[in-house]
């Protein structure tokens, strides 16, 4: 058993990594998206909810983006939840940013529990330090998944809207954030969980409690499933803000995205619908599509 937690430490960064990178790597060659062109464009360097497109002779002027201004609307989406702030309805906004800054507390207390490890920073004010993020994370982790759920299944119109799958994500969290609070409670300097950390680098099996041991084994199973699930969104939301509603590129004949174009409608439809003729190229959908719209003029 103590190897066997050895190794899944290790197993599961490794998966995390090489699947994680190889799933951002294939959103990255995705498709050209159909352009959402949604005003204002965070890299607009005015910013006042135009276009470049308005200024006179716009195509034979040189381009003026500022990429800064996307970063701070991401970085507002990804630590404060802009848009579920402002847009949802449902007021789940609270827990999910609770639950957010769980996650993102909980993987810095573990980077600053290797740091202490390496470093033999022990029962010093860095010790202080780490332990105020991890007991921070325990504790906004826990409340924004149980009020998620509870918000979940409270609401007839969010139920609309929550897959079997979302329970089960969420409650896979709650386990992982229930069991670091018990492993607190038993132990509130945690001291065991360095003393497991310290076995994974070391390749020593860990002696430590049984809600220690189960934290880290839900952590180190939750790191293996995340990148096969939705809820590798923190990766793909960076393309859908830059290369859908932020992307107001000019097309202009022989360019990067006039190619990426002319290549895509040479791609064949495999699946039907009234208005799709399978095995045909989406030119020759278009066309079809064209053909009918005079028919029926």
């Amino acid at each position: 058993m103590g190897l066997f937690l050895v190794l899944l430490g290790w197993f599961s960064v490794l998966i995390f990594v090489v699947a994680a990178a190889y799933k951002i790597v294939r959103l990255a060659a995705q498709p050209l998206h159909l352009r959402w062109e949604l005003y204002p464009v965070a890299h607009e360097p005015n910013h006042y909810g135009g276009s470049y497109m308005e200024e006179v002779d716009y195509a034979s002027k040189p381009r003026h983006t500022v990429l800064l201004n996307e970063l701070k609307e991401l970085l507002a989406e990804v630590f404060y939840l802009k848009r579920v702030r402002e847009y949802n309805r449902f007021g789940i906004w609270p827990f999910a940013l609770a639950m957010h800054w769980g996650i993102y507390f909980f993987f810095f207390w573990l980077f600053l529990l290797l740091i202490e490890e390496v470093f033999d920073l022990y029962f010093t004010s860095f010790s202080l330090f780490a332990n105020i993020f991890g007991v921070g994370s325990f504790f906004l982790g826990a409340l924004g998944a149980l009020g998620l759920i509870i918000k979940r299944a409270g609401s007839a119109g969010l139920k609309l809207y929550t897959t079997p799958v979302d329970y089960f994500n969420l409650f896979f969290l709650l386990s992982i954030f229930g069991t670091a609070l018990l492993s607190w409670i038993n132990d509130p300097r945690l001291i065991f969980p360095r003393v497991y950390i310290d076995g994974v680098l070391f390749l020593q099996a860990p002696d430590v409690p049984l809600p220690v041991l189960l934290n880290f084994l839900l952590f180190e199973l939750f790191l293996i499933y995340m990148p096969f699930t939705k809820l590798l969104h923190y990766a793909a939301k960076f393309f859908t803000f830059h290369k859908v509603l932020w992307d107001d590129g000019l097309n202009t004949k022989g360019s990067p995205i006039d190619k990426k174009i002319t290549a895509q409608l040479a791609y064949r439809v495999t699946w039907a619908a009234p208005h799709i003729v399978p095995g045909k190229t989406w030119a020759e959908q278009v066309q079809i599509a064209d053909g009918r719209e005079v028919q029926n003029e």
